[in-house]
């Protein structure tokens, strides 16, 4: 299993409490920006078939636009119903104004 550090977008394209959705490697990602920090996860929601990207970001939470379950950006973790099981989330870097993911691949 290797992990490396894959390039993501320019930090300055993703605005204070805004999500971006990109494709990385084949997979649909989410990129957030919150409290001035970024972060990265499955753009799809684990509940219905609906793009996170396409929620609205308060704080550290993504809402759903589907059926309005939350998550936290951080974590992944399911905050409210109907969400229940978490997102897959992954670990975001800023190296001179860009953002960069870390995937992990087999």
């Amino acid at each position: 299993m290797s992990e490396e550090w894959t390039f993501a977008i320019d930090a300055e394209e993703v605005e204070e409490e805004d999500v971006m959705p990109l494709e990385i490697s084949g997979k649909e990602i989410a990129i957030y920006r919150a409290k001035g920090k970024f972060y990265a996860s499955s753009d799809k929601c684990t509940h219905g078939d609906a793009y996170l990207s396409e929620g609205v970001v308060v704080g550290e939470v993504i809402e759903c636009p589907l059926h309005q379950g939350r998550f936290c950006i951080k974590t992944g973790k399911a905050l409210s119903a109907p969400v229940s099981s978490p997102i897959e989330v992954f670990e975001t870097k800023v190296d001179d104004g860009k953002i960069y993911i870390r995937m992990v691949t087999a």
